[in-house]
């Protein structure tokens, strides 16, 4: 009766031992999984910038290709940093602005940046009334404070000029016109990457 008695102790004993066990693996899975959907939240919070309102050719003294960004992530943005590039459709010429902006201010959320382009070399078309369509290529990199990563977005946009002293809109280059624009840079060797 002892032996039986001990058996079944023993039995128990295992049993409990590998319960616990399969507790614990199930624990340290759920933990896993939460660590996981955290971190995906927290990145899923970046910054990210788009546009607040279309952007648009102003005139000042010169022309100017005007772009207002607004951070819509939940994170701020540290750090903006810019580089725009602006050239002619057919891209048989080179670009005809290059500009590099940043600004030293964090952006929080629903907080927005102007980005100002001058356009000093299409002066003489714009008083005439005309300018052929033009490609405007902005690339934007910044770093999130929280989570500690940077992050980069280019924006390609074309604007289609001006036709007897009209501004004409401004939208988004399409894909085709993507992947042309990227030919051109590699023929040309030009680097969105910062001078400096």
């Amino acid at each position: 009766m002892a032996a039986k008695k001990r058996n079944f102790s023993n039995y128990t004993s295992l049993i409990a031992t590998i319960a616990t066990a399969v507790l614990a693996v199930t624990a340290l899975i759920t933990v896993y999984i939460t660590l996981s959907a955290w971190r995906e939240e927290r990145e899923a919070n970046r910054p990210y910038f788009t546009f607040k309102d279309s952007p648009k050719v102003v005139f000042n003294k010169t022309p100017q290709f005007e772009i207002k960004f607004t951070n819509v992530g939940e994170h701020p943005a540290v750090g903006l940093w810019s580089k725009s590039l602006v050239f002619h459709t057919s891209l048989k010429q080179k670009p005809i602005a290059e500009d590099e902006y940043a600004v030293v201010n964090d952006i929080p959320q629903n907080a927005s940046a102007t980005l100002m382009i001058d356009l000093d070399r299409l002066e003489k078309q714009a008083k005439e009334g005309n300018v052929e369509p033009q490609f405007i290529v902005i690339d934007l990199r910044y770093e999130d404070p929280i989570i500690g990563k940077k992050f980069e977005q280019t924006l390609y946009i074309k604007w289609n000029g001006m036709q007897k002293g009209e501004v004409l809109p401004t939208n988004h280059a399409e894909e085709n016109e993507k992947k042309i624009i990227l030919q051109y840079f590699e023929q040309n060797k030009i680097t969105l990457l910062s001078n400096s």
